[in-house]
């Protein structure tokens, strides 16, 4: 049986969710979508089109954050025996609780669960370790960068490790949550890295100059800015000041 994902779109595009969020079917016996999207009609009719009248057995959420989770109670109103697996919920009828190590599949494939903190405290990756391909989330986006939101579940220096384990293994390819699919993913990683260390350095600056504020940072380090971002940016700049007063350098 082709074990490929088929894309489903969440309709759903956004200043933050940039064309909006991926959800992906993987079929076989007990079909799996990856990711509940937000619950738009059309969304649900794609994957109804596609599983073409066979129920959908499971949903893997990456995370908890809405453009990846609310979709679930549409998703349920059309297959009320849906099973939805999320990392630190607790074991009740619907529900699967994730660990480090599980291993779901649809009977046609098997995917690895991987806790990968950072963006979000329940972030977890699934790993397909036959093809090589990670399922995402929202460790890495082409064309883009990832929101660490200090406070809200966020951890730079947890991202940074999590994004470390994913290169570590090499993957082929990786399914996002958001954009295009990534063919080159440690390449990406790489320079993710890379960026977080640059952005870690021109803090650094900004603190050695005086510029000490969350604002008076966002303000030098992204100067143009689009206003619906700021939000995001600030939060970013304090997982680096968080991640620095930990380290004892600020």
């Amino acid at each position: 049986m082709e074990n490929r994902p088929v894309p489903l779109f969440a309709e759903n595009a956004g200043p933050l969710t940039g064309s909006g969020n991926n959800t992906y079917l993987l079929d076989g016996p007990e079909p799996m979508l990856v990711d509940a999207g937000v619950g738009r009609a059309a969304h649900v009719d794609a994957v109804a089109a596609a599983l073409a009248g066979r129920p959908l057995a499971r949903v893997l959420l990456t995370h908890g954050h809405p453009d990846h989770a609310s979709g679930l109670p549409a998703l349920r109103a059309r297959w009320p025996a849906v099973v939805a697996c999320q990392w630190g919920v607790e074991p009740a009828p619907g529900w699967q609780p994730l660990s480090d190590g599980d291993v779901v599949s649809s009977g046609a494939l098997s995917l690895t669960v991987l806790h990968t903190p950072g963006h979000a405290a329940d972030h977890v990756c699934f790993w397909d370790p036959v093809e090589r391909v990670i399922f995402g989330g929202d460790m890495v986006l082409e064309h883009t960068t990832v929101m660490i939101p200090a406070g809200h579940g966020g951890g730079l220096a947890a991202y940074l490790a999590s994004l470390e384990r994913l290169a570590a293994l090499r993957p082929a390819r990786l399914y996002p949550g958001h954009g295009p699919v990534i063919e080159q993913p440690v390449r990406l990683i790489r320079a993710y890295v890379a960026h977080r260390r640059q952005r870690e350095q021109q803090v650094l600056s900004c603190l050695a100059r005086g510029e000490a504020t969350v604002e008076a940072i966002v303000d030098r380090i992204y100067p143009d800015l689009a206003p619906g971002l700021r939000d995001a940016a600030r939060l970013t700049v304090e997982a680096h000041l968080q991640k620095l007063r930990q380290e004892g350098r600020a």
